[in-house]
């Protein structure tokens, strides 16, 4: 199993500004550079199911079916719901504090599939460790640019697409 942790100090912004900020996906995928879009495909009662499309290593693309279960504004917890990986879980915790917001971004990956998980997690540990450290730096410097997200849509609405 792979893990990367960032943790940042947004100041000036609100827990809700940044809970809507990683649920939109334009804002988001700024910030991510393991994400090339989420698309919701159904909305749950505590959240979505969604199709996220990535690339590992910045180059190889693929996509999974994760769930979206969230608190607003404080916790967004997502699991694998279906793609190659054995397991994805990451997650998102929000707490105003003086001054602005702290935000605590976790992601961790098992690829499984015997040795060929084995060389995934040699090959990419470093750069998912680092890119995600990478991602939660980049959404608060957004944020504290002034660039806000529209967060989750409504229930109902239309799938956001690429």
């Amino acid at each position: 199993m792979i893990r990367g942790e960032g943790t940042a100090f947004v100041r000036g912004v609100t827990p809700d500004e940044v809970f809507d900020f990683v649920l939109d996906p334009a804002q988001y995928t700024k910030a991510d550079t393991k994400m090339v879009w989420v698309t919701k495909l159904a909305d749950t009662p505590d959240g979505m199911v969604a199709r996220e499309d990535g690339k590992f290593l910045g180059r190889l693309p693929g996509s999974v079916v994760t769930r979206y279960r969230w608190d607003r504004p404080t916790s967004i917890d997502v699991t694998l719901e279906h793609g190659v990986p054995r397991s994805l879980h990451a997650w998102f915790e929000i707490e105003e504090v003086q001054g602005g917001t702290r935000l605590r971004h976790v992601e961790e990956l098992d690829f499984g599939h015997g040795v060929l998980g084995v060389l995934y997690d040699l090959i990419g540990r470093s750069w998912f460790e680092q890119s995600v450290v990478r991602e939660v730096a980049e959404i608060a410097r957004l944020l504290e640019a002034g660039e806000r997200g529209r967060g989750p849509e409504e229930p109902g609405a239309p799938a956001r697409s690429a």
